[in-house]
């Protein structure tokens, strides 16, 4: 990629993820490695459905979409990304951040998000039976909201740690950075 083709990607980058800062719902875009839009997605609370027909759109190129609870990226998103070719999948926040996996070459082990599950590493299950312990079942007075928010944090740090100490060996980068 050229430099100058690099620097039409980060400015639409920015802007398409800018553009979704205050929604309730997830959108996603697919975008060619030179930043031209190629399809936009309008999905609900907490996921996207990507069409069939539209799978073989994703290799070679970047899918952006925002999750409207601040945090990373899902195992079931790097389970689609991998499984698709792309060669980034980025997740932008309320808060102006966004968390971007990307293939660093040739060299790719498309196995991460299967191996991450097999690993556990998304454990909601786990998540919440760890902070009901911490808390104590007698002190446990949180509202439903308050446990799940508490859970699914619990859950994106896991992914998050995970994503820092192995993405490497599976040839991609993750990074964390600022719109």
């Amino acid at each position: 990629m050229s430099t100058s083709d690099e620097s039409q990607l980060t400015k639409a980058l920015r802007e398409v993820e800018s553009a979704k800062i205050g929604l309730d719902h997830e959108v996603g875009t697919l975008l060619s490695p030179d930043g031209q839009v190629i399809r936009e997605y309008t999905g609900e609370a907490h996921g996207i459905n990507i069409p069939a027909e539209d799978q073989p759109l994703f290799a070679g190129n970047i899918f952006t979409h925002n999750h409207p609870g601040g945090r990373t990226l899902t195992v079931e998103d790097i389970i689609a990304f991998a499984d698709s070719g792309a060669v980034e999948v980025r997740a932008s926040s309320p808060q102006g951040t966004y968390f971007s996996l990307r293939a660093t070459g040739d060299e790719v082990n498309r196995t991460i998000g299967r191996v991450m599950r097999e690993e556990n590493v998304q454990s909601y299950e786990q998540a919440a039976q760890a902070i009901r312990e911490r808390a104590g079942i007698e002190s446990f007075d949180l509202s439903y909201e308050d446990f799940m928010k508490m859970v699914f944090d619990q859950v994106a740090d896991q992914v998050d740690k995970w994503l820092i100490e192995n993405a490497e060996e599976f040839g991609y980068t993750y990074t964390e950075g600022v719109l």
